[in-house]
């Protein structure tokens, strides 16, 4: 009788170990921020204070053919290169009009951390000491972009704006 209690007792405890050692699935859930995008919001270079729509505003990434349209708007958000410490984009005004088109390319420097989320979702990327430089190949044309200013150094969300580009 005390053997079959035993035997009872190591099969009931056993079972509960296995049940408390299991866990739920990881499921990273979608409303958890990933690594963030770059956020830019375009302003008037007369006056700086003032948020500026960019006519048929588009963009190619380096390395890329692709022509990303984006209409007409006073902000974007674009993807940061996790795999350098350099990330170099073409931004485009009146894309599509052959008579007033421009393309000025903009290059953003920064250090890559990583942060811990959680266990579903792992890691995410953070950029730190961002600047942003824009080259001038031909001194003679006619740049749209004006200035640009860095306004947070660091890349840790997209609640805030981190480049402010006059045009």
């Amino acid at each position: 009788m005390i053997k079959r209690f035993l035997k009872y007792l190591f099969f009931t405890v056993g079972i509960f170990l296995l049940f408390i050692s299991c866990e739920r699935d990881d499921i990273c859930p979608a409303s958890t921020p990933t690594t963030p995008f770059l956020i830019i919001e375009f302003f008037d270079v007369a006056e700086d204070d003032q948020n500026k729509n960019v006519q048929g505003l588009s963009y190619i990434a380096e390395n890329s053919t692709d022509t990303i349209a984006l209409g007409t708007t006073d902000s974007i958000a674009l993807p940061l290169n996790t795999n350098q410490n350099t990330t170099q984009f073409q931004l485009l005004s009146n894309t599509g009009d052959e008579e007033f088109e421009n393309t000025d390319t903009i290059t953003f420097i920064y250090e890559i951390g990583e942060v811990f989320v959680n266990r579903a979702c792992g890691f995410k990327a953070v950029f730190r000491d961002l600047s942003a430089i824009r080259s001038i190949e031909d001194p003679a044309s006619n740049n749209w972009i004006r200035s640009i200013r860095t306004e947070q150094l660091n890349v840790e969300n997209e609640q805030n704006t981190h480049v402010f580009i006059l045009h």
